[in-house]
């Protein structure tokens, strides 16, 4: 997709194929959070998303992961996300920024830097806006 995002980054995760723990709390730019460390129960899920590993460093306020870092399966190297801006819009918490960094070592390999405008949700759109054509063309 021409960035550091992957197709499992951008979709909801089943909690059911994780083993979670929680490291410790800790505070980040002066908001309560948890370290969370998530492991895949199965090779499968791996092989789905990529990562052999995630820590996820959630809000306590609204439950919104602001940082993670992931163990990359293949290329012997870790993934950085963080949220670099977070707003609420229309009552859902979104992030309009968010910078993601690939390293490998204290390497830096790549990084890539999301920034979302003129956001808006609840419009009404037609679902024959969404039709694999369509999307194809961006019609």
């Amino acid at each position: 997709m021409g960035s550091d995002l992957n197709y499992s980054d951008m979709t909801d995760r089943n909690l059911d194929d994780y083993d979670f723990t929680l490291k410790k709390e800790m505070e980040v730019n002066g908001v309560r959070t948890w370290l969370i460390e998530a492991i895949p129960r199965t090779k499968k899920v791996i092989e789905e998303t990529g990562y052999e590993k995630s820590w996820l460093i959630v809000r306590q306020d609204n439950y919104f992961v602001i940082r993670a870092v992931n163990w990359v399966k293949d290329g012997g190297y870790l993934k950085y996300m963080d949220v670099k801006r977070l707003e609420q819009i229309d009552g859902i918490w979104i992030a309009t920024e968010m910078h993601i960094t690939k390293k490998r070592g204290k390497e830096f390999v790549h990084k890539t830097e999301l920034k979302l405008r003129n956001v808006k949700f609840n419009q009404n759109l037609d679902d024959e806006m969404f039709t694999v054509r369509r999307m194809e063309k961006g019609l």
